[in-house]
């Protein structure tokens, strides 16, 4: 058993007071319905619903562009979006300088999904480096997907993949 090196401060310390309503981003909003500097209920700089520095609704590139809304991507539709289906993807390989260096973790894309099924206008949204991007994103532009569907037609959606480098 290890003897505790301080029992008492004499004068006793002051503990620091946390208002946990201020925690969180510093340049974020401290009040309100947002989930940072936009309103309306937007995340990061969005208003209305929007995500990122758009206007909402959703997530789509564009203002008023979010997925599962009938003015997203390929909208113009009433119905609900369903989700686009991996049908056939690789694997990705290791970039020497990362191998060499032993180096693992996940790489984060953003990719849109055409109606044709074919990825297109890949975004890296975490990144690793080492080369490990750049194969993660090589990798998925050639993966093959069944096209979201909306109204019985394939419409362009948008998709979140994560690329996981790990080794053995």
């Amino acid at each position: 058993m290890i003897e505790p090196a301080l029992l008492a401060a004499d004068p006793p310390l002051n503990q620091a007071k946390i208002d946990i309503s201020l925690l969180g981003s510093p340049s974020g909003v401290h009040f309100g319905d947002s989930g940072g500097r936009g309103d309306g209920g937007g995340i990061g700089d969005g208003h209305h619903g929007g995500v990122g520095d758009h206007s909402g609704p959703g997530s789509g590139p564009k203002d008023g562009e979010g997925v599962g809304w009938s003015g997203g991507p390929g909208g113009g539709g009433s119905g609900k979006i369903t989700a686009p289906v991996l049908l056939w993807k690789t694997e990705p390989e290791y970039s020497e300088e990362a191998r060499r260096a032993k180096y693992q973790g996940t790489v984060v894309l953003r990719i849109e999904i055409d109606q044709q099924g074919k990825p297109c206008n890949a975004k890296v949204l975490q990144s690793l480096g080492l080369g490990l991007d750049e194969r993660a994103v090589d990798t998925v532009m050639k993966w093959k997907f069944k096209a979201a569907m909306q109204d019985g037609k394939p419409v362009v959606s948008v998709a979140t993949i994560e690329v996981s480098f790990r080794l053995l």
